[in-house]
């Protein structure tokens, strides 16, 4: 499967649009085309954004928790972020 398609997947890019096509393939080659390590980044940029609506009486919360939530399963499953001894290096 091609690494966009994937992205887009992983980012959810059908129900909450968020980044363009040219967008993506940046983050995609600023993490070495690592899929999991940029949907990982996506995330993130996805929590920064605030998607909260306060019109009158009617209120909407930010979505922020989900995309971090699955920003941390992407990064727990996605690529080593195991932490050496300076002497092991």
């Amino acid at each position: 499967m091609e690494n966009l398609v994937l992205l887009k997947f992983n980012l959810q890019e059908s129900q909450y649009p968020y980044f363009s096509d040219s967008d993506l393939s940046i983050l995609l080659e600023s993490n070495d085309n690592d899929v999991k390590k940029a949907s990982y980044k996506g995330c993130l940029m996805k929590a920064q954004a605030d998607d909260s609506i306060d019109i009158g009486p009617l209120k909407t919360e930010s979505n922020r928790d989900y995309w971090l939530t699955l920003a941390n399963s992407y990064r727990s499953s996605g690529y080593n972020t195991t932490m050496k001894r300076a002497d092991e290096l």
